[in-house]
């Protein structure tokens, strides 16, 4: 990414945006990370990031639930400081054997996990990026609308909702892309490009939300960040203002109105050191056939904040 400024966006033709191969992934379910210590990880999130500790399992792994009606959106468990896996929901188990047999013929690096070892999941398919990250898919709640629309969070200090997207660094985005596209399913929302045409981030979705999964070119691959999503703009701001008040969390970056998606975000760092964006307003599509890929430039002004704020260069490592 760049914080080069300056210059207009512009549409790609409709049918790129159009995945060749659609899946039946509903949306983002949760998001798990290995942890040298999953409890104070944990107690991290619960102190501060507005999750509850619902339940430690045999093996160590510690899972929070958000505010939404997942039974969890976050999960720690024991191992060196890494990402593990993102999960995405299905409808039902039907649905689940009929992806299966849908990536596997698009030539996806698929297993099945009849007996899933996480608590109160069910079987679940594991697929591998060519990157190596590892992604799952599992039968889950189902919500026909954005799930930050269903539930009000009765609290007053920060209220993730539900874990809407990933972040994850790679050397070779294309490669990445194909994979969103063809093996998971997923529709291309929008890219960010430098002015010579390098492709700098990619977007993709699986339903209404604008990105369910991000790909970000760079040299050192790896996690980049995870997001929650919040209720309002409102909700972003009151968190913010908790976190950077109570002096507790490193804050990296301020609130900002982001180009694509244009949700209001602010960036800080979770009790394991990786970045996490809480957000909220993030744009809703409807008809896939009249939503043609946007194509935002680095030396757009709008591309990484509206406002006109610049990031942090850490953002960039």
């Amino acid at each position: 990414m760049s914080t080069a400024v300056g210059h207009a966006t512009s549409t790609i033709g409709k049918a790129r945006g159009h995945s060749p191969n659609p899946g039946e992934i509903q949306r983002a379910g949760y998001v798990a990370f290995r942890a040298p210590d999953p409890a104070a990880a944990a107690q991290f999130a619960v102190d501060h990031m507005g999750f509850t500790l619902v339940h430690v399992d045999s093996g160590g792994r510690h899972y929070l639930a958000a505010h939404g009606l997942d039974p969890y959106s976050l999960v720690y468990l024991p191992g060196d400081k890494a990402f593990d896996h993102v999960s995405f929901v299905v409808n039902d188990v039907a649905t689940l054997s009929r992806e299966e047999e849908r990536m596997r013929s698009a030539g996806g690096d698929v297993q099945r996990i009849d007996e899933n070892p996480f608590w109160r999941a069910g079987p679940a398919l594991r697929v591998m990026s060519p990157s190596g990250y590892e992604v799952r898919l599992t039968p889950g709640v189902n919500t026909n609308i954005p799930m930050a629309a269903r539930v009000v969070p009765q609290t007053d200090g920060p209220a993730p909702i539900s874990h809407d997207h990933i972040g994850l660094k790679t050397t070779d985005i294309r490669a990445e892309m194909k994979f969103s596209s063809e093996i998971l399913g997923l529709h291309e929302t929008s890219r960010i490009v430098e002015p010579s045409g390098d492709l700098l981030v990619a977007f993709f979705r699986c339903r209404t939300l604008y990105h369910c999964y991000t790909i970000v070119q760079n040299p050192n691959p790896g996690h980049h960040h995870f997001q929650m999503t919040l209720k309002n703009g409102g909700a972003v701001q009151a968190a913010y203002e908790s976190m950077r008040d109570g002096g507790e969390v490193e804050v990296v970056w301020t609130p900002v109105r982001h180009g694509p998606g244009h949700n209001v975000a602010f960036y800080f760092r979770d009790g394991n050191g990786h970045f996490v964006e809480y957000s909220a307003e993030e744009e809703i599509i409807f008809d896939d056939a009249a939503y043609p890929v946007r194509e935002w430039s680095t030396e757009d002004p709008n591309t990484l904040d509206e406002w006109g704020g610049t990031p942090p260069a850490v953002m960039f490592e």
